[in-house]
């Protein structure tokens, strides 16, 4: 019983934190960590660059986008229900 009152000291007291670092074995785990990262980022851009999409009629051209934008934007869209107005 001697024995582990004496662990027991030792635990509470522990190292000093001046001592403690991460060494070499937390540089080799970061740097892992970042090789990993870089080359799944590397093979992720590949995927993506290698997907090919089919055009799509049911999204509005760009020549449409561009006299959406032209028209009065005080007038609701078909999409919109008219609200009360205000009288001023």
């Amino acid at each position: 019983m001697n024995g582990m009152n004496a662990l027991l000291t030792l635990a509470d007291e522990g190292p000093a934190a001046e001592t403690i670092t991460p060494g070499v074995l937390g540089f080799i785990a970061v740097a892992g960590i970042g090789l990993a990262l870089y080359f799944l980022m590397k093979s992720m851009r590949n995927r993506l660059a290698a997907i090919q999409v089919e055009p799509d009629d049911s999204r509005p051209s760009s020549a449409y986008a561009k006299t959406a934008d032209k028209t009065d934007s005080s007038q609701p869209g078909p999409n919109v229900a008219p609200g009360p107005t205000s009288a001023s």
